[in-house]
């Protein structure tokens, strides 16, 4: 049942035991059904309380349990007092008030809403999809919506979607062709940005180790929201480019327009074609690209080398073909051991 799993995983969550994929676990249960952050909220204030001074804690702690006991009275009817021991640690008192408190907030907020099934089946039943370096891989989705994926990009969605929405996540690269649903939008959740589209064609670049964010938009619209600044979104028209730089803490970004070219045509997604497209860029960056395309592994031994700008256009280059037509440009060597090339000056 999706009620006690979210209850273990709550109470983990309390007790600082939860897994890395526990709390991912917990992440997911909470962007499907938002309204029950409110329940995280309360206990962490509860835990929060560990971390004051001991006659602080005590103070505070003895009027929050006397609320907390309180409410469980009154939710449980209780009549009779039950006599409590006079030497009791204060700890233990607060946990089982805790764990009392959530357990009936739990019921009432389940009660409460009366998620649909469908939201029930979405969430319980997840598809988890990795495309390794080397290939690309296409499906499409319980909606009808297609997307392909490129090299090294993770990809989960639900086996059916929920009644509210349809929510993906993705790390790395994807194209997506929507299927239109007035009533569900689409939501695509990335590290930094979410996109919202009833239907459309559009490109998303979003690895976790690339600097850039990058999203494109070939039809309809779609709107970008940045996850460090809730308020603000960007609403985005065809044939227009959302990039966003990630420095620290702060997120920056750049909306430019596209020149009006065939779909075949435009950089951002000619890896649909099995192309690599680089205009100016510089060569660090190019080589992230090549080896997602090659699976393969690039080191420089110079640092003054990745500063260097490429250009070019390959398709069905071998590695060591796209390496030489490079050199003709950039005067670099290279050497190979397995599946790592080496890179420096001349």
């Amino acid at each position: 049942m999706i009620e006690s799993r979210f209850i273990e995983l709550m109470a983990k969550h309390m007790g600082k035991s939860a897994t890395p994929e526990e709390i991912k676990e917990l992440e997911e249960f909470f962007i499907h059904f938002p309204e029950y952050r409110k329940m995280q909220n309360f206990t962490d204030v509860l835990t929060t309380e560990e971390k004051q001074s001991d006659t602080l804690m005590t103070k505070d702690l003895d009027q929050n349990l006397d609320k907390i006991w309180k409410e469980i009275k009154r939710e449980e009817s209780i009549v009779a007092p039950v006599e409590e021991a006079k030497i009791r640690p204060l700890s233990f008192l607060k946990w089982a008030a805790a764990v009392l408190l959530m357990g009936i907030l739990a019921a009432v907020f389940f009660l409460a809403q009366k998620p649909d099934p469908l939201d029930r089946l979405a969430l319980s039943g997840m598809q988890n999809i990795y495309v390794p370096f080397g290939k690309i891989r296409e499906l499409q989705l319980p909606d009808g919506t297609r997307v392909k994926l490129n090299a090294g990009s993770s990809f989960s969605y639900p086996k059916v979607f929920s009644t509210k929405n349809r929510l993906v996540t993705l790390k790395g690269e994807g194209f997506f062709e929507v299927a239109r649903d007035a009533n569900r939008p689409f939501l695509v959740h990335t590290d930094k940005v979410m996109i919202k589209v009833l239907g459309t064609a559009f490109n998303v670049k979003a690895y976790s180790t690339d600097k850039k964010i990058e999203a494109t938009l070939l039809s309809g619209k779609i709107q970008v929201g940045l996850n460090d600044k809730p308020e603000k979104n960007i609403v985005m028209k065809p044939n227009e480019k959302l990039t966003l730089i990630n420095k620290g803490a702060a997120t920056e970004y750049e909306l430019e327009e596209l020149p009006d070219l065939h779909k075949d045509e435009v950089a951002e997604i000619a890896w649909l074609s099995n192309k690599l497209v680089f205009t100016n860029e510089r060569f660090d960056e190019v080589s992230t690209q090549i080896e997602r395309r090659f699976d393969v592994k690039i080191v420089f031994e110079n640092e003054a080398l990745k500063k260097e700008r490429i250009s070019g256009v390959f398709k069905d280059e071998s590695l060591e073909q796209a390496l030489s037509f490079i050199k003709m440009t950039t005067s670099f060597k290279y050497r190979r051991d397995g599946g790592v090339i080496f890179l420096s000056l001349r």
